[in-house]
């Protein structure tokens, strides 16, 4: 008789699993999601386990008890009513960077303030994950992720799918590049020249940035350096997820910003890792409103048409 074995709970296949499958929940979520967030702390927190138990289960354990150890090594420990436990995330974390060179202190304080923020949401009565903008902590969350992931034998596209691995690949490009983070002298140029505008002067331009700053030609933000309105412009990312309403369909796409323009001041960025550097690279929601005519394509003149020319009571 063949004996099916299942994967020790805490052998890095169980654990790469569950972070897919956390991943897989996160995904389900918009960047502007609480939610989001949320599930990303829980898919690090497990890909961090995942990583060091590709080296042996026993890393994981919690060496308090030399009867985790014996656990992690597949042994049943001769002790009443013993229950399994873990290490504390912190002391993994700590233990992945002694393991994995290339798992940096600022990987290891990041991944320490992110999943403490799981923590305050399950065990307090604060919301850690609400407001807070994705381009603060998505980029350096996939970078840490990239790490593990390749520690573990597996890739970025093995936890989130190839499309969701291209666009980390983006945001990871963005935290390296050192030479984007020179915008902020553009913007601090910008600042000065606007200062020196009288305050008649600033009411018009920032009135006709109001009127030229058009949702329908972007997505709306303030100009660091006037404080105008302004847009940015992206390019889609992901599946656009849609929704039956009583009037038709709306359809949201998440935005992946591009390019940053202030009629006001005259201030223009372009690129993805330029804008990450100024805090302008929060992913965006595109939202497009259809009659279903227009969303399925029916030409209802033509079906008007055709219409007329079917007969529908011939005898049998």
């Amino acid at each position: 008789m063949n004996i099916t074995r299942t994967a020790h709970e805490w052998s890095k296949h169980s654990f790469f699993s569950k972070a897919q499958r956390y991943a897989e929940k996160m995904l389900e979520k918009n960047h502007s999601d609480w939610e989001f967030g949320f599930w990303s702390a829980l898919t690090l927190e497990i890909l961090v386990r995942a990583s060091i138990s590709n080296i042996s289960p026993t890393l994981v354990a919690d060496g308090k008890d030399w009867n985790n150890i014996l656990y992690a090594l597949d042994k049943t420990p001769n002790q009443k009513k013993f229950i399994a436990k873990s290490a504390d995330i912190s002391d993994l974390l700590r233990r992945a960077e002694s393991l994995f060179p290339d798992f940096t202190t600022e990987m290891l304080s990041f991944s320490l303030i992110h999943i403490n923020k799981r923590n305050s949401e399950l065990h307090s009565g604060s919301l850690p994950f609400d407001d807070v903008s994705s381009s603060s902590w998505m980029p350096m969350f996939y970078w840490v992720c990239k790490v593990l992931s390749e520690s573990s034998g597996e890739t970025l596209s093995t936890l989130f799918g190839t499309e969701t691995a291209a666009e980390a690949e983006i945001h990871i490009e963005a935290l390296r590049d050192a030479s984007a983070k020179s915008v902020k002298g553009t913007i601090h140029a910008h600042t000065v020249i606007w200062n020196e505008k009288t305050e008649e002067e600033k009411e018009q331009l920032i009135a006709q940035a109001e009127l030229l700053s058009n949702k329908h030609r972007g997505h709306r933000v303030q100009c660091p350096a006037c404080n105008s309105v302004a847009l940015l412009q992206g390019s889609s990312i992901g599946v656009p997820r849609n929704e039956i309403v009583d009037d038709g369909i709306v359809e949201k796409q998440s935005m992946l910003p591009s390019s940053f323009e202030c009629t006001a001041c005259g201030l223009k960025i372009l690129g993805y890792s330029k804008l990450v550097a100024c805090e302008l690279g929060n992913t965006y929601t595109a939202t497009n409103h259809y009659l279903p005519m227009d969303y399925f394509g029916i030409d209802i003149e033509e079906e008007m048409r055709a219409a007329m020319f079917e007969d529908n009571n011939e005898p049998f």
